[in-house]
């Protein structure tokens, strides 16, 4: 049985040891259960009402004696349902009470700010964030792109232009060579693409009042630049670049 698969359901390690004893030994009593599980006895009543409370466990009184009795394994997919019913029911109140959080957070927010993400997530974290402030009459401005040799950003970065488009937010990219991102980026609505060949700084976005330079090294990262003037003076320069780029 894979373990982890119901750890990441929602079962504790102990809910699932004790689980699995009584699939196997089937209607019994706590002194069996904590036999073949090697729990405690202190731990063991504790565990057994929270599975009665997920309805993976229910129990029998015979001769002032409980005796204990597993659910179908089906019962498993159910909690799982019951738990994506409760998720959908608090985004719902959490996207209720999202605009009173943003409000309190954007008027602490300093408008000249650098941040530095790292990793896989933090990327993710930064280009999101940066892209949630634009509307269909900005524009995106990215240079020094390439294909990544690791295909879980040109995977990122796809589905990050699809929420772009999604958006009605225009683009246009100035590539330093062809390859599979390059064929991706191509086919999308919204977007404009040029080349500069051997061209290879850091690859730069311009989004908004917003710069991010990115590294794809040994520890990828995103500096996330927050200034105005900044943002202005990259936008002249990927102005200069295009004019000199090729289709």
């Amino acid at each position: 049985m894979n373990e982890q698969l119901l750890e990441e359901i929602g079962l504790t390690k102990g809910e699932i040891r004790v689980y699995l004893t009584l699939l196997k030994i089937g209607e019994t009593t706590t002194g069996k259960i904590i036999e073949e599980s090697s729990l405690s006895s202190g731990k063991i009543y504790e565990i057994l009402d929270k599975l009665i409370k997920k309805g993976l466990v229910s129990f029998i009184i015979k001769e002032k004696t409980k005796y204990f009795i597993p659910a179908s394994p089906n019962r498993i997919k159910d909690y799982l349902h019951e738990k994506e019913k409760d998720i959908e029911a608090k985004e719902k109140e959490l996207d209720k009470e999202l605009p009173l959080l943003l409000k309190v957070y954007n008027s602490k927010l300093n408008k000249n700010n650098s941040f530095l993400f790292k990793g896989l997530k933090g990327i993710q974290v930064a280009i999101f964030q940066a892209l949630e402030s634009l509307n269909k009459d900005d524009e995106v401005l990215a240079m020094g792109l390439v294909s990544r040799k690791d295909e879980k950003y040109n995977i990122l970065w796809e589905k990050w232009h699809n929420e772009r488009v999604s958006k009605k937010v225009k683009c246009r990219a100035i590539f330093s060579e062809k390859g599979e991102y390059y064929n991706i980026l191509k086919k999308m609505k919204l977007m404009d693409i040029k080349i500069i060949e051997e061209l290879t700084p850091s690859p730069i976005d311009i989004i908004g009042d917003k710069v991010l330079i990115f590294t794809y090294g040994e520890e990828p990262s995103c500096l996330y630049i927050e200034n105005k003037e900044i943002a202005e003076s990259f936008n002249s320069f990927f102005e200069t670049m295009w004019k000199i780029a090729k289709k």
